[in-house]
């Protein structure tokens, strides 16, 4: 206890001198710990937002959707057992004005009854009540709302007139808040909102047309929800609606937002590895400036244990207001994300959520343990001998035993990263290339050691130039700073060019590959009797190439062989083929722009049992093989088809495309509408929409760059996320680096005091002090570009399921400034050296 107290007497003593010493400390922790604690924190907000507003964002306590039909009578009749049950219907639909020069533009039409909303209240501009806006006027013109951006793509007001498929709406206000529209993000289109009875007149209900029927209920005061849920799928098996109770409502979200919080977390865990490093070199050179006063209390009897106990209180004072400081940053950002995110439709809770800050301040502070072991170690080895010599004073040596704590703090900091990884395979990979990176940085410092010290000799041999023997020496003197720069350097420089890489391959998929490749429209709904003429027209219209058309209809995946979906345990890249109906259609040859890979195609005039041409990729996603059985439930009636052969399908494409393909046979006489796809010129596109919106009401015209725009726009803000915590781990290599030069500084002096002494001239030992630095960072770089290329590889082509493309002029860009801010770090960190007075360092004091 004593010694406690003395330690602690002793280290207060030492920091009231400031904490300028152990800013690089302070600075690598609070931002790292910052990325970890935000992106924990953010997620905890965005997920309590969810919870707290479930029933409203699934609009009651459980949903039942179906598509193409309404629920019968029996199936209705079992719903209204549970509670109050109210009916919407979704679908897309053109919406027009009397406006030549205004062209029609895709809304999400909802038609809902006087149930709705079972939970949580629709704002409204002017605020009237939903019947009212939604009922008949008194010249018997229905009234309708719509969202700002579709009153602001068509140049209307409250009180104008609009027209779906054939009927004729009045815009009584505007929709500014949708209680259970979710995340709008991923909207085709902005919302308009009608009465059931509204959409009698319109045309659009036709046998076929893609239109869901969404049943909320709101459960009886004495309702079991979950027994209620199982009575209804034992009782109605075959009834095909796809269920979601109050842990479903923003499932789609979630996936999402913890896929994007994953890769965030990946960023941050790098930057508090590239930290780590920092602490390191700056616990190193803060120590090292501490020596004389370390072999002074050797000498006046101070134990080990005393130096690390003195010392190690002051680091963990530091690390403790870095990580505060990080805290802080990560309370603070759900507050400063609740505007931009409520543009998505996103309602977050920001507040004080203990388990992710628990977790970050775990993570830092065994970070900072970690990282700052062995300079501790060292520091209470030192020889007090060294006080009779002129030599700067250096640290103690390093033993083998110290890799017992040292792996035992590496082996918990390792399972707390697993531990905050909502994928394990992910965070285990992290685990695995940061070991890798590490040991390959290592092993490069020891080779450059190795080359340096075989050409010192031959330097001196062959009178190299002075700077480069000046150069080769510094690399091989004992504590030489060059493992700490190369690995330093080149963690920072492998996580900015993979990161780099990522973004720009990711945007080059939506900006560049899509757009050259995808069709301009989809239009959906065409009935049966309207092909003929659509396809005639469309084709004939100028600049009009590559029309295709298929048939569709959608159904649901109900059954695996004997296995109900539900209970198929599916990998998360092919869970979304289960979750909710697929389109499909049927053909009596191959699709165009796909390829069998195994299994045979039917023939032609094919009319057996029902066949299945499936992807791929979903077939080994689930482990099927030629021969298997599908059950898909098609408007009520379930039909069971045998796989006959895999298709390699190109998604990129946005060509039409599906999952499953059908043999025609009994399946071709359901009621159906079909798609087509068309490429056109896009200065025509305004006049062909308008002209096939006035004689196609019931047709619907989804254009491609329009949704690649919205997908565009999710991945714009994700791509801002990743580049400020890229930005924010370039600050901590920066800082790193800055670490790295500052370890050694006393020795670099008295280097430099000598050389000069023994006449060298201050030209020489910066043109050394550039060579040095230059030799680690160029080859520190080479390392970072192949590690770096390689992770987002890997990445893209496995995780992301995208093209790789080496971007060369990027890659080495980000090379280039980091190489020169790296030079200039170095020298700038030099300076000292080349300016300090000889006098003082050549007394024997």
């Amino acid at each position: 206890m004593a010694t406690f107290k003395l330690a602690l007497n002793l280290a207060s003593r030492e920091l009231r001198g400031g904490f300028k010493r152990f800013g690089i400390v302070i600075a690598s922790l609070a931002l790292g710990v910052g990325i970890i604690a935000g992106v924990g924190s953010l997620s905890a907000a965005i997920e309590a937002g969810f919870a707290q507003d479930a029933r409203a964002i699934l609009g009651g306590d459980a949903e039942f959707r179906l598509a193409y039909r309404e629920a019968d009578a029996t199936e209705r009749a079992a719903l209204d057992a549970g509670g109050r049950v109210s009916h919407a219907m979704e679908l897309r639909a053109m919406v027009k004005i009397d406006k030549n020069d205004v062209p029609p533009t895709l809304a999400e039409v909802k038609a809902v009854d006087e149930a709705y909303p079972l939970y949580g209240v629709p704002e409204l501009a002017p605020s009237i009540p939903l019947a009212e806006a939604l009922a008949k006027g008194s010249d018997g013109i229905f009234g309708a709302l719509a969202e700002p951006a579709l009153a602001d793509r068509l140049g209307i007001k409250v009180g104008d007139l609009l027209t779906i498929g054939s009927a004729q709406y009045r815009l009584k206000a505007l929709l500014q808040f949708e209680p259970d529209r979710g995340l709008r993000g991923f909207s085709l289109g902005p919302r308009l909102m009608v009465a059931p009875a509204a959409l009698d007149d319109s045309g659009l209900l036709q046998p076929g047309a893609l239109v869901y029927h969404l049943y909320r209920i709101a459960y009886a005061p004495t309702l079991d929800g979950p027994a209620f849920l199982d009575k209804l799928r034992a009782d109605l098996p075959k009834a095909g609606w796809r269920i979601r109770d109050l842990g479903d409502a923003a499932s789609g979200a979630n996936r999402f937002i913890d896929r994007t919080a994953q890769f965030l977390n990946v960023v941050g865990f790098a930057a508090l590895l590239i930290g780590g490093i920092g602490i390191a070199n700056a616990v190193r050179a803060y120590l090292e400036s501490r020596a004389q006063s370390l072999a002074i209390l050797r000498c006046l009897g101070a134990t080990s244990n005393l130096l690390f106990a003195i010392y190690g209180l002051q680091i963990l004072a530091m690390a403790a207001i870095g990580v505060t400081l990080g805290l802080a940053i990560g309370v603070a950002l759900p507050f400063g994300a609740q505007s931009a995110l409520s543009g998505y439709g996103l309602r977050i809770l920001p507040g004080f959520y203990a388990v992710p800050l628990l977790f970050a301040t775990s993570v830092g502070l065994l970070t900072a343990a970690c990282f700052s072991l062995l300079p501790l170690l060292r520091a209470q080895r030192i020889r007090p001998a060294q006080l009779f010599r002129a030599l700067a004073l250096e640290l103690g040596s390093v033993r083998r035993v110290d890799a017992v704590p040292l792996g035992l703090i590496g082996l918990v900091l390792a399972g707390l990263v697993l531990l905050g990884s909502e994928d394990r395979m992910l965070g285990m990979w992290f685990i695995i290339a940061s070991v890798i990176s590490l040991a390959l940085f290592r092993l490069l410092a020891i080779g450059i050691r190795m080359l340096a010290s075989a050409l010192r000799g031959r330097a001196q041999r062959k009178a190299w130039p002075q700077a480069i023997r000046f150069a080769l020496g510094a690399m091989v003197r004992p504590q030489a700073p060059a493992a700490g720069i190369v690995i330093s350097l080149g963690l920072g420089l492998t996580v900015l060019v993979a990161v780099g890489l990522i973004q720009r391959g990711l945007t080059r998929d939506i900006e560049e590959t899509l757009p050259a490749q995808a069709p301009s429209f989809y239009f959906i709904d065409i009935q049966p009797n309207q092909l003929g003429s659509f396809v005639e027209e469309l084709a004939a219209y100028p600049s009009s190439t590559g029309l295709e058309h298929v048939p569709m209809l959608r159904g649901r995946i109900v059954k695996i062989n004997d296995t109900p979906s539900e209970n198929v345990n599916a990998p998360a890249d092919i869970a979304w083929v289960l979750r909710g109906d697929r389109g499909i259609t049927w053909s009596a040859l191959p699709p165009p722009k796909s390829k069998v890979v195994e299994g045979e195609w039917w023939p032609a005039d094919y009319s057996g049992e029902p066949l299945i041409s499936l992807d791929v990729e979903t077939a080994r996603g689930l482990g099927l093989k030629i021969g298997d059985h599908l059950t898909v439930n098609i408007l009520g009636r379930e039909l069971t088809g045998r796989l006959a052969n895999f298709r390699e399908i190109d998604w990129a494409r946005l060509d039409i495309n599906f999952v499953m393909v059908f043999s025609p046979g009994m399946i071709s006489g359901a009621p159906q509408t079909h798609i087509a796809t068309v490429h056109f010129d896009p200065a025509r596109e305004s006049a062909l929409v308008t002209e096939l919106a006035a004689r196609y009401p019931n047709i619907s015209a989804i254009r491609v760059k329009d949704a690649i725009s919205t997908a565009t726009r999710i991945l714009d803000a994700v791509g801002w996320a990743v580049r400020a915590a890229a930005g924010i781990a370039l600050v901590v290599g920066a800082l790193v680096l800055a670490g790295a030069m500052a370890t050694g500084q006393q020795r670099r002096i008295y280097e430099a005091v000598l050389l000069k002494m023994l006449g060298g001239t201050r030209r020489d030992v910066a043109l050394g002090y550039v060579t040095e630095f230059a030799v680690l960072a160029g080859l520190s770089a080479l390392i970072a570009l192949v590690i770096g290329s390689v992770g987002a590889y890997f990445f893209l082509t496995e995780v992301m399921e995208s093209s790789w493309t080496f971007d060369a002029p990027l890659a080495l860009g980000i090379l280039a400034i980091s190489l020169v801010l790296a030079l200039g770090l170095g020298f700038a960190g030099s300076w000292r050296a080349l300016s300090a007075r000889s006098a003082p360092y050549l007394r024997n004091e």
